[in-house]
């Protein structure tokens, strides 16, 4: 843990000012999106949405990212970053906020796929931003931190959601409102979140490095190399969407738990996330970046099946915790490992097209599931996400880690 801590001492020290606003945007942001993620289902689940109505709105969610991502690569090319990120936490307040004000469906329904929309614009841009805004020491370091801040203040959006309901629900007697007034405090600290936004400065250089231009050409696309390393995050996208959006129905139907052990379960979850991924740049070191991505992906698979067919709790809630952080650990890895392979005029619209590939597989499989958990239960699709993640992790390796057989001379 020392060396990890000192790792990132002397990586912070390289970060450049704009890295740092941007975090501490990231951590506001992050309370807030926690939060919602937390209570926005379960929410609904007391308006008495069934299952697959939930499904429906989680995947108008995903729709809405899916229709901006590839929009947004063009965008985030050619704006301020300033402007740009401090627009979409305005606007995605407002869509937050919208989910707790509203109690019908085509309301809430389209406040959902807004938030996915502004989301959607908010990720294309955050892997060019580190990209531009960083040098090659600390790059991975970079977006390892990113992730991990963005998991680990979800701590406090999942503490804070739970315990807040609780508390409102105490005090006024009516649940809808105590869902309601804590989805609404979610906004709010999204909406904070546009302060440090607000201070970034365009670069003209990198830290450490030469001028570069603020736009780069595109050039020739590799489309063999772009379909290798776009197929595996499918396949994760779409045994994702089976799985995660109904984590806390699964607790909350098959366990019989409350609310706020709910929130402590989800909060203890992102502690071991951001743990785990503020440990990959060391693993991705030695290992080297493709092998981690490969070994994290893999261990994760059989935490999945524990999770559905175990009724330990002990052993349920240590699955959930070992598979959020084996999965997660490998994102900003393989955010950073994906952009490194492709010039750097071509970076936003990989960054684009892994959000459209994970938004456009989550959108299809998070309806696909919301009906098959309300008529066979939630076994199935989460037997089905096992499947998906061996075999993303199976082709990952199959692209980038099998051994080429030697050519004859």
């Amino acid at each position: 843990m020392r060396v990890l801590f000192g790792e990132y001492r002397e990586a912070f020290s390289l970060f450049s000012a704009n890295a740092r606003l941007f975090l501490l945007g990231n951590v506001l942001l992050g309370i807030g999106a926690n939060l919602v993620q937390l209570l926005l289902n379960l929410y609904l689940k007391k308006l008495s949405f069934d299952e697959g109505t939930i499904g429906t709105v989680l995947a108008t969610r995903a729709f809405g990212s899916f229709l901006v991502a590839l929009p947004a690569s063009f965008l985030v090319a050619r704006a301020d970053s300033r402007w740009l990120l401090s627009s979409v936490a305005i606007l995605s307040a407002v869509a937050y906020a919208g989910q707790g004000l509203t109690t019908g469906f085509g309301p809430i329904a389209a406040s959902v796929f807004l938030s996915g929309a502004f989301s959607s614009l908010y990720q294309v841009a955050a892997g060019p931003f580190f990209m531009k805004n960083s040098g090659a020491k600390e790059r991975i370091h970079l977006f390892s931190l990113n992730g991990a801040l963005g998991m680990g203040t979800g701590v406090i959006g999942s503490l804070a959601g739970g315990i807040l309901k609780d508390l409102v629900f105490k005090a006024s007697g009516d649940e809808v409102y105590a869902y309601r007034a804590a989805l609404v405090l979610g906004a709010c600290f999204v909406l904070a979140s546009v302060a440090p936004f607000l201070a970034i400065r365009e670069p003209h250089t990198l830290p450490g490095g030469p001028a570069r231009a603020k736009r780069e050409p595109i050039g020739r696309i590799d489309l063999r190399l772009f379909l290798k390393l776009l197929i595996p995050g499918f396949l994760v996208g779409m045994g994702a969407g089976l799985t995660i959006p109904y984590l806390n129905l699964y607790f909350k139907n098959v366990f019989g738990m409350a609310d706020p052990a709910i929130g402590a379960i989800f909060a203890l979850g992102q502690v071991f996330t951001f743990l785990g991924m503020a440990a990959g740049p060391a693993i991705a070191r030695r290992a080297g970046k493709a092998r981690a991505i490969f070994l994290s992906q893999a261990l994760s698979v059989p935490f999945i099946l524990v999770l559905t067919y175990l009724r330990w709790i002990p052993a349920v809630i240590l699955a959930f915790l070992a598979r959020q952080s084996l999965m997660n650990m490998s994102t900003p890895i393989n955010d950073n490992f994906a952009l490194e392979q492709v010039p750097p005029g071509q970076q936003h619209l990989m960054n684009a097209l892994k959000m459209l590939n994970w938004t456009g597989s989550w959108m299809v499989s998070a309806k696909i599931s919301g009906d098959l958990i309300a008529t066979r239960g939630f076994a199935p699709s989460f037997t089905l996400t096992a499947v998906l993640y061996a075999v993303a992790t199976t082709l990952f390796w199959w692209f980038f880690l099998r051994r080429k057989p030697a050519t004859a001379a």
